[in-house]
């Protein structure tokens, strides 16, 4: 009787075709963490612009004058503010906001015609806005996948 030395081709291709079968289910996996991740990373841009509206205001109010135009961070960064109407006094102008934030790591922000507007870089439709006219942030541009490269 021949004593076996190693494993036999039929085995060793049975191994490779369940790994091919195995790394064909998960590749797919793998390339959606790029697109949550994005969507995850543009949340964060979200609540830095609401949480960056709210904080300029409670400055604005500290400060004690209702005419006050700018508002000066903490950093030295001068933050142009609303005066009128009433409801948004204090609120960061498109530009006020886009000087409040202070994001990195690919993302863009920009402002033009009262929006302040931000992105990843090569994704121009996965964006978080914040509309002057309103106070508003909005990350409605975040709810389909596609726009942030899905």
């Amino acid at each position: 009787m021949k004593r076996q030395q190693g494993f036999t081709i039929i085995e060793l291709i049975v191994v490779i075709v369940v790994l091919g079968i195995l790394a064909a289910t998960a590749i797919p996996r793998f390339a959606n963490v790029g697109v949550e991740a994005r969507i995850a990373s543009m949340r964060g841009v979200e609540g830095s612009m609401n949480s960056a509206k709210e904080i300029v205001r409670a400055k604005w109010y500290a400060a004690g004058s209702a005419t006050l135009a700018t508002v000066t961070s903490a950093d030295g960064t001068s933050i142009a503010v609303q005066t009128t109407p009433a409801a948004r006094a204090g609120y960061p102008t498109a530009p006020g906001m886009t000087n409040a934030l202070n994001v990195g790591g690919g993302i863009v922000c920009a402002d033009a015609a009262g929006v302040t507007t931000c992105n990843p870089t090569g994704f121009a439709a996965c964006t978080v806005t914040y509309t002057e006219a309103t106070a508003a942030v909005s990350s409605t541009a975040l709810n389909t996948a596609t726009n942030c490269g899905g």
